[in-house]
């Protein structure tokens, strides 16, 4: 049995515990490996779709319809429900372009992800996902006025799909630098370093959340961004390692934990334990 078999076959083996349907989508940068398990199949994406918004806010970006350092307005009317920290705060209030995309990205600010869909365009986003080969890509909603009155009983695929493959795929042109331009790339996925949710992908991981404050130089630096609601979890990112680079996407899907708790739920434990099989591999 090779190498990548043998992985293959472990990770196999972890996902036979699941309760629901689970997929992995790896693509090691370093040596060309690339692993593969229900890569193609389509399942809720919930936030992590937020990576594709912010792939088109650059394009937008490049075309000259947006600068990151233009300025919008927070009224009462753009705040949205669920996670981030804006409908935290006091409306109205002033903040950037680049605000707005790294608060949706590092804490998945929900309000930011509306303002930014709003002024991209729903349909926009989908159709230059599909024209860079992203095919399974499909953001259902634009966390609009009523998001959460549409979705009343609907699964969590009614706000997003995609499949592991794409993702990785997504992030692969990112990593290479040739998501927008090489540039774009490496502001995309400084933005996604800043994650504060690494502790999927990152469980068993040696990294560290804030090495600058701790004074530590990490063996792992992770690129990243999570999706979870009830019974779903997904992660997708690039991480950074002595040995090599890689990509790596895993849904854990229609579990039968419907813990709203992160950490603790049957999927985020497989995320991790499928990261750190793959890191064992290849890191």
């Amino acid at each position: 049995m090779t190498e990548l078999n043998s992985l293959q076959s472990s990770i196999s083996d972890i996902i036979e515990g699941f309760s629901g349907i689970a997929s992995v989508s790896a693509n090691n940068l370093t040596s060309g490996d690339v692993l593969s398990i229900n890569e193609t199949k389509i399942l809720p994406a919930l936030s992590t779709i937020k990576i594709g918004i912010m792939a088109e806010l650059f394009f937008q970006i490049q075309e000259g319809k947006f600068k990151l350092t233009d300025r919008v307005t927070v009224q009462s009317s753009d705040i949205r429900g669920g996670t981030g920290v804006f409908r935290e705060l006091q409306t109205p209030f002033e903040v950037t372009i680049k605000d707005l995309c790294m608060m949706m990205i590092v804490v998945s600010d929900n309000t930011c992800t509306w303002m930014l869909c709003t002024r991209l365009g729903k349909d926009a986003i989908n159709q230059r996902m599909r024209s860079i080969g992203m095919n399974e890509f499909s953001l259902n909603h634009d966390l609009g006025p009523n998001t959460f009155q549409d979705m009343q009983g609907k699964d969590v695929d009614a706000y997003s799909e995609c499949s592991a493959r794409d993702f990785t795929k997504l992030v692969t042109l990112m990593a290479n630098g040739e998501l927008v331009s090489k540039q774009a790339s490496n502001e995309m996925l400084d933005i996604m370093g800043r994650c504060q949710h690494i502790e999927w992908l990152g469980r068993y991981l040696p990294l560290d959340q804030f090495p600058s404050e701790s004074g530590v130089t990490p063996k792992v630096k992770l690129y990243n961004k999570v999706g979870a609601y009830l019974h779903a979890r997904c992660d997708t990112g690039l991480i950074k390692s002595e040995k090599s680079n890689y990509v790596i996407t895993v849904f854990a899907s229609y579990s039968k934990d419907e813990s709203l708790l992160l950490c603790p739920h049957e999927g985020s434990e497989l995320i991790g334990k499928v990261s750190k099989v793959v890191y064992d591999a290849w890191g």
